[in-house]
């Protein structure tokens, strides 16, 4: 990703989470991270598809100690990653929310606005996955 890009994604996503810490580094063409004060948080890989341009995002919380593996996320887990992404983002204002009819995963929202989805994975804990759409970067800089 060029330099512009990265530019482009890390105002978006600071602007969205409400951090000014919040950067983006190129890693290659199609691969990037997420920084957060200079810290690696996230890995964000770049999608062109039939012309059409998008980014995701996969930021892995650990799992709390002793946890087992496939348990559903419930209102405690919930509450733990919110707690999580909160302080690994800077973002105050995220909010982890039940989906309705599925216990494996939750949604993610920043005042009103969906950001994305929290899903167990076995290996390594649960995993945030943020897309972002070109058009949602229109008028950053």
């Amino acid at each position: 990703m060029n330099a512009a890009e990265c530019t482009r994604l890390g105002a978006y996503l600071s602007k969205l989470l409400g951090s000014p810490t919040v950067s983006v580094v190129s890693k290659s063409a199609e691969e990037a991270d997420v920084l957060v004060d200079g810290k690696r948080v996230a890995g964000l890989l770049r999608d062109e598809d039939e012309g059409e341009l998008s980014y995701s995002i996969g930021l892995t919380v650990p799992p709390a100690p002793g946890a087992k593996k496939g348990a559903p996320i419930d209102a405690a887990e919930r509450a733990r990653l919110q707690a999580a992404l909160r302080a690994t983002l800077h973002a105050a204002d995220l909010d982890v929310r039940e989906r309705p009819r599925k216990t494996d995963s939750a949604e993610v929202y920043v005042h009103s606005e969906f950001v994305g989805t929290v899903s167990a994975d076995d290996d390594e804990g649960q995993v945030l996955t943020m897309s972002i759409l070109e058009m949602d970067l229109d008028g950053e800089e």
